[in-house]
């Protein structure tokens, strides 16, 4: 009998450093708000989107007074970040089970809420591709590796939109057809010492919308090559 492919898991990896942690937890807020993979709210339990954004304004308040040498400070972020660890926790299993729900897209979908994919036991590799999402003409592309990425879409491969370019690995295009056929790819931005090449074309139709996600492309040609 063979082996069922295991659906990629969601991880948090919190750093150490308070800075750090700052960046990390106004990353998953920033990339949970208006995100498409959960447009018809959230189901972490019973934490509410507003009381997970309260609760991350509370861990920042707390640390602008530690800087501020307000009297009790250091506690009150001390605990703030307790409670900011376990709404990340719920948030990650509410990642997790919509990642879960939907496996062709499950890595699209834990990244898109600001969380790592595992890549323990030969897992995820991340790739260059592009999903459709649950809000009707929204796709997000992905890029094979991270930082600075720069994007482009196309109907005939001939002429050729160039979209924003971005400083993470991930971007979402709105306001699509459904049923239009696309085809994006992506590459590094390039260096004063560097040049890169474009990956090759990921076609992707346009789903409907809804739960209906219409499917997805990917495609394994780097476009984080070295040319020069």
């Amino acid at each position: 009998m063979g082996a069922t492919a295991q659906v990629p898991k969601a991880v948090l990896k919190m750093p150490s450093k308070i800075g750090d942690q700052i960046i990390r937890v106004t990353d998953i807020k920033g990339e949970l708000t208006s995100n498409s993979y959960f447009s018809t709210g959230w189901t972490a339990g019973t934490l509410t989107q507003t009381q997970f954004n309260s609760d991350v304004q509370a861990f920042l308040d707390a640390e602008t007074n530690v800087k501020a040498k307000v009297a009790g400070a250091v506690n009150l972020r001390k605990a703030a970040f307790t409670t900011l660890k376990k709404d990340l926790r719920a948030v990650m299993a509410m990642v997790q089970t919509k990642a879960d729900a939907n496996p062709s897209i499950a890595a699209a979908i834990i990244e898109s809420a600001g969380f790592f994919v595992s890549t323990k036991g030969g897992g995820h590799k991340r790739q260059n591709a592009a999903f459709n999402t649950e809000i009707l003409g929204t796709v997000i592309l992905t890029s094979d590796e991270p930082g600075h990425t720069q994007w482009q879409m196309s109907k005939d491969m001939i002429t050729i939109i160039t979209l924003p370019s971005t400083n993470a690995s991930k971007t979402t295009v709105p306001d699509l057809n459904t049923g239009d056929v696309w085809y994006f790819r992506c590459k590094k931005v390039n260096t004063k010492k560097k040049t890169y090449n474009w990956s090759g074309w990921i076609l992707l139709k346009i789903g409907p919308g809804g739960k209906n996600l219409g499917g997805g492309g990917t495609t394994g040609a780097s476009g984080n090559l070295a040319t020069t």
